[in-house]
This record gives C-alpha cells, sequence and structure tokens, in this order.
C-alpha cells in the first residue's frame, strides 16, 4: 500500500539526495553531491505476472570511486513477505544493472526499524544462499535535530528527522525548530519544504502540532 509517507520519502530522495548523507558517512565515503546521482525506473517487474516496484532508486555515479545503486523503500510496520520482495529487488536491479545494489529502509519507530535490519536469509539446514541487509533510516540512526543552523545547512536532513521522529515525545520541538529554520528560506522554498514535511508526518500525533 503507497502511503503518504512513502510519497514524501519517494519525492524527498528524488529531489534532494544529499538527505543520504547519514548512509554515505556510515559506509565511509564522502559526502555525495546531487549531481553524482541519477534516477532510474523503480520498476522491477519481468515479463509481466506480478508488478513490483521500489519506492526510489537512484544511481549513484561519483567521478571518483565506485559506482553503485540504491533502492530506498519507506517501512511502517513489519511485514514478513516484504523480506522476500526486498531480496528479489535487490538481486533483480543488481543483475539488470550490473551494478551493486546498497537497500536502504526508512522507518518511524524502533520495533519496525530493528526488525527491517534483518538480516533475512533465504537458507537451507545450516546453508545461507543469500542474506539481506538493509542499511535502516530510523530513530537509532537518524539525529534528533533541535538545532535551527543545522536546518538552514542541511533542510532535507531536517526534514527526513522530523518525519522519522514524527512518534517521539520530541515530536514538537523537532518540528518547531524546523519550522524556524525553514522560514528562513524564501517563500517558495520554505512552502515546498513544509507541504514535503506535512506530507510525511501522514496520520502521526505530530501532524496536528
Amino acid at each position: 500500500m503507497v502511503t503518504s509517507t512513502h510519497e514524501a520519502t519517494h519525492r524527498l530522495f528524488q529531489e534532494h539526495p544529499e538527505a543520504l548523507t547519514l548512509v554515505f558517512e556510515s559506509l565511509g565515503i564522502p559526502p555525495p553531491e546531487k549531481s553524482d546521482f541519477g534516477s532510474i525506473t523503480p520498476d522491477a517487474t519481468e515479463i509481466r505476472p506480478l508488478e513490483r516496484r521500489v519506492d526510489t532508486v537512484l544511481k549513484f555515479e561519483p567521478a571518483m570511486g565506485e559506482s553503485f545503486l540504491l533502492a530506498i523503500e519507506s517501512q511502517t510496520k513489519k511485514d514478513p513477505d516484504k523480506a522476500k520482495s526486498w531480496a528479489y529487488y535487490v538481486a533483480h536491479l543488481s543483475a539488470k544493472y550490473d551494478m551493486p545494489v546498497l537497500l536502504v529502509a526508512v522507518c518511524r519507530d524502533r520495533s519496525t526499524a530493528k526488525w527491517a535490519a534483518g538480516p533475512f536469509e533465504c537458507a537451507v539446514g545450516p546453508w545461507s544462499t543469500q542474506v539481506t541487509r538493509p542499511f535502516v533510516l530510523g530513530p537509532g540512526t537518524v539525529p534528533v535535530i533541535t538545532d535551527e543552523s543545522t536546518v538552514t545547512r542541511q533542510p532535507a536532513l531536517a526534514v527526513l528527522s522530523a518525519i522519522v521522529h514524527s512518534d517521539d515525545r520530541r515530536a514538537p520541538a523537532i518540528l518547531e525548530t524546523l519550522a524556524r529554520g525553514l522560514l528562513s528560506f524564501d517563500p517558495g522554498t520554505t512552502a515546498y519544504w513544509f507541504e514535503v514535511t506535512e506530507v510525511g508526518l501522514e496520520n502521526t500525533p505530530a501532524k496536528e502540532k
């Protein structure tokens, strides 16, 4: 099911892939530039029988270093079937584009984030043929941003923080800081970020703040 959170993260990463800076820092890769990314179709369907679609797929092609794909999925709850879909997405995209794939799961609550980290194994007895371990952007990995200057420097990361921590007791403080920081931009930019944030908060209590 496509939710508002899916739509918001899709827009965020498609239009502002610099929000993935945390992923690159954790991998020991220099912070990405927007020009390093290209969008490719999220369609992972073969011939026909069953439609399969990744939320967002980005191609990372730096001037120096290894190129790879990022398959980004917004996950709002535990879903045993999704683990099988994720393994398929990674295998299909890697074979189709002949590139390694980094699967990133975006989660709002800690229990879902813990589950999404896997590992998810395709195994027979003690032998694992395939293991899927997503990189999780969740409450434990995305910082709580309550510093206005960080919002003005990294608005994409600040919006991601507000969405990921929308169920946190500190959500009102996070949103207040975000609002103050975003008001420093021109009206059009401010309206854009407010819209992405509002859509991403979906039906969480934080949306009413």
